[in-house]
């Protein structure tokens, strides 16, 4: 065979394993439960909330956690040096809502970059035994936290990761889909909440909801004060201390909206696209390859197919691929609330992430990770 037809067989392979993750994924990991508990004996909780020009988002954002029916509920947002209405915001909403606190932020000091800082301020202004950490997008649903809390409870769990709708438009659909695709049959993460596998852990800005002990026996704020990706540090850094670690999906009761279209979203995730792969070139460029391998190439193939005298031993794997991939898609747009229309644009979506690593890359070597005013230079693991 072929060059070509042995990639196109192990891409086959590659579908394969990932209907197996997908079906075990839908059936093993947990939705947050649909009904909450009762009030009594839920222990007091704080929502802290890093925000540095965020005044599309805050706003929504605060109301819905101020609003929360979370019995003695307090939210904690730090102002992380907005330059634009988000100070004028907050204040407005700290007048309305007696659970609401307010914190100026401060420049964050030699190696610590600006959001862990922010939730080190919050954090010292909270004085409840349980904090979830969430961005100023998120906005949950009014029982949600109610249900979280009760769900960590009955898990007996330190720290649980609550998973959220991505909400988006246009092409920015197809962009995103990547987080989902990635839980859904990329990798067997259903796995995480195994507590022997000390290793596979992650966090989210839509909750990371801990137990303020265990991340004290974590290290805290500090130990993850240089982290692009902070979130997913977090978890990381939670579970291999050896606390009880979990997720949760959310759809439909925690909504995120990240960006404000396509091009907005290329820009943000601009900033830590390349820290996900610990600024390492060669690890970037071979997993994207990877990426590109399995989801674009065999639709290329086919396309290119009518023009090229191409053997079976080529085409079979192809039209494998694109099959499984179709499917697949579709299904991860049900199982996540997505629209069916991006299902079949699934092989558009390394190209786009090609395009978002090469900008990250770029950026970086040339003047560090720059986010909304703030430029940082973390070196590579």
């Amino acid at each position: 065979m072929t060059v070509l037809a042995w990639i196109l067989w192990g891409a086959a392979a590659f579908w394969g394993l990932a209907l197996l993750n997908a079906l075990l994924n839908a059936l093993f990991i947990p939705r947050l439960p649909k009904r909450p508990p009762a009030e009594e004996g839920l222990p007091p909780l704080t929502v802290v909330i890093p925000a540095r020009d965020e005044e599309k988002a805050v706003e929504r954002t605060v109301e819905a956690f101020c609003s929360q029916d979370y019995p003695g509920l307090s939210v904690v947002v730090v102002d992380d040096g907005s330059t634009d209405r988000t100070p004028e915001i907050l204040t407005r909403l700290a007048a309305r809502f007696t659970n609401l606190t307010v914190v100026r932020g401060e420049e964050p000091p030699p190696g610590w970059l600006g959001k862990p800082h922010a939730q080190h301020l919050g954090l010292a202004h909270a004085r409840s035994p349980w904090i979830l950490f969430a961005d100023a997008d998120v906005r949950y649903a009014p029982s949600a936290l109610r249900r979280a809390m009760g769900e960590a409870l009955r898990r007996r769990l330190d720290f649980l990761l609550v998973l959220s709708t991505l909400e988006a438009r246009g092409l920015e659909h197809v962009l995103l889909a990547n987080l989902d695709a990635f839980t859904f049959y990329v990798a067997p993460v259903f796995l995480a909440n195994v507590q022997a596998f000390k290793g596979l852990a992650f966090g989210a800005g839509s909750g990371n909801l801990v137990r303020r002990e265990a991340l004290e026996r974590a290290g805290g704020l500090e130990a993850i004060r240089g982290e692009v990706v902070d979130d997913v540090a977090m978890g990381k850094a939670v579970k291999a201390s050896g606390a009880r670690w979990g997720f949760v999906t959310a759809f439909g009761d925690v909504r995120v909206r990240m960006y404000d279209g396509l091009f907005s979203a290329v820009e943000g995730f601009t900033k830590n696209f390349f820290a996900f792969f610990g600024f390492r070139p060669l690890r970037a460029a071979f997993l994207m390859a990877g990426d590109l391998g399995v989801h674009t190439l065999p639709a290329a193939v086919l396309l290119a197919s009518p023009l090229l005298p191409l053997p079976p031993a080529v085409l079979l794997p192809a039209a494998l691929c694109a099959g499984a991939g179709l499917a697949l898609n579709g299904a991860l747009c049900l199982w996540a609330g997505k629209p069916l229309w991006i299902a079949p644009l699934f092989p558009l979506r390394p190209l786009l992430w090609t395009w978002v690593l090469s900008r990250s890359m770029a950026r970086y070597f040339r003047r560090g990770v720059v986010w909304r005013g703030r430029t940082y230079r973390p070196s590579a693991e």
